[in-house]
């Protein structure tokens, strides 16, 4: 698809601030009024919603703030199409726009070398009491923070109660991994269905459990850390629930964004499947059959006191070099405000679906609802409980090639070929020191 280029004008739109400080970055008075100097910002991103969302917090932006007033001017592509045009417009220095969202698996090729994006670092510092530190790690590179999420990608396991009280499991004597598997087991003996699904064409079941084990790609050192024993202990469970307790299976289609997923989990196939919490929205789109069904609990401890989090996906929206530099301030305020703020935070959740990252929204009435989706609980309450046992994720300048093997070869090799997983993951290691030697 090609770049559908949208000029969006800002217009003035009050809003009810909600937070301790209203998402008015400047400190002022906040009469704004969209009578502030004209500001045209040129972003990019590959998701529709976001577009929606930025425009939003345009709109209230120009109503608070009386020095500018941002004329959003945004486009959707593709996701590859998107991110290989920015490449070459940093490579050859010209065409790309003033703000971007640049996705996480991506977002480390543009930190090697010289960062062709600004920092952000002074206004992340303004909220950083409030922010919930490891979601800023990815986007961080010599201590620089260069993009800002928008979300925080709280990893959960999502469990099917109808399937589970079936066979006779009561989900909230699930605390450890072998307590899990002692579930599945009963799962598979008394219904028709697998306790788990195990992706092999996509690296989140893999990812997930080794980051929660204190793996993952790299660690805060900037050393790659692809053949930890954290990691492959991690790969050795998920190949013991499927290969030796035959509690999990391959997802469906290969992987939980497929089509064959959704109908199966919409069929009652999987009592469980382990993702982060923007995956509610899959159930809500796709897999409407599980409405009242689903209940989120942290993910089953490895040892006692562990971690029982971690974070999954995200995006990263970034301020490029090429932006004219009397554009700057106003797009880092808004970049702020959009994405910060107090309302914004709460805006993740009531407009996309998202969990923020700011410790305080998580008392707004808005995020204390109960979800009649998800068993009438206070989902987003159930979340913050986890957030001091949460394991960071830290990506390094191979962060990309690593995820290609955890997601091309190490799954596949593992889960449908029994590879040992010390082995597999030894061998995708040596292949991403190798891309340097």
């Amino acid at each position: 698809m090609g770049l559908s280029s949208v000029l969006i004008l800002g217009l003035a739109f009050a809003t009810a601030c909600g937070g301790d400080d209203g998402g008015n970055p400047s400190g002022d008075s906040g009469q704004g009024g969209g009578e502030g100097q004209d500001i045209e910002l040129e972003f990019w991103t590959f998701v529709d919603a976001h577009t929606d969302f930025m425009q939003a917090r345009a709109d209230e932006f120009n109503a608070q703030n009386d020095e500018y007033n941002i004329v959003l001017d945004a486009s959707v592509a593709d996701f590859e199409e998107m991110h290989d045009r920015l490449l070459v417009a940093m490579q050859t220095g010209a065409g790309a726009p003033d703000i971007v969202d640049i996705e996480i698996q991506r977002f480390a090729t543009f930190l090697r070398g010289e960062v062709p994006l600004h920092p952000l670092t002074d206004i992340v510092d303004n909220h950083r009491d409030q922010l919930v530190e490891e979601r800023t790690a990815p986007y961080r590179a010599d201590g620089v923070e260069y993009g800002i999420d928008y979300h925080l990608g709280t990893w959960v396991m999502y469990y099917n109660n109808e399937i589970l009280e079936e066979a006779g499991v009561d989900v909230d004597d699930i605390v450890s991994w072998d307590d899990y598997i002692e579930a599945g087991k009963q799962v598979v003996a008394n219904t028709d269905a697998w306790m788990a699904p195990v992706e092999t064409t996509d690296r989140f079941s893999v990812i997930g459990l080794m980051l929660q084990n204190g793996g993952g790609t790299y660690d805060e050192n900037n050393e790659l850390i692809l053949d930890s024993q954290e990691n492959i202990d991690a790969l050795q469970l998920i190949a013991d629930m499927v290969h030796e307790h035959e509690i999990a299976t391959v997802s469906a289609g290969g992987q939980v964004h497929d089509e064959a997923f959704y109908q199966a989990m919409n069929a009652g196939e999987y009592a469980s499947v382990w993702m982060p919490q923007w995956f509610v929205t899959r159930f809500w789109d796709f897999m409407p059959e599980t409405e009242g069904h689903i209940l989120i609990r942290p993910l089953p401890e490895f040892e006692p006191g562990g971690f029982i989090s971690t974070m999954g996906g995200g995006t990263g929206t970034a301020i490029t070099k090429q932006i004219d530099d009397d554009k700057l301030d106003a797009a880092k305020q808004f970049l702020e405000f959009a994405k910060l703020s107090y309302d914004a935070q709460v805006a993740l959740w009531t407009e996309l679906g998202f969990d923020p990252f700011r410790n305080d929204v998580y008392e707004d009435e808005a995020l204390l609802e109960a979800d009649p989706w998800f068993g009438g609980e206070q989902v987003m309450t159930n979340l913050e409980g986890m957030f001091d046992r949460l394991a960071p994720e830290y990506t390094g300048p191979r962060y990309p090639e690593a995820i290609l093997q955890l997601r091309d070869v190490v799954a596949y090799d593992v889960i449908e070929q029994g590879a040992d997983p010390g082995e597999a993951l030894r061998k995708a290691a040596e292949e991403v020191r190798s891309i340097d030697d």
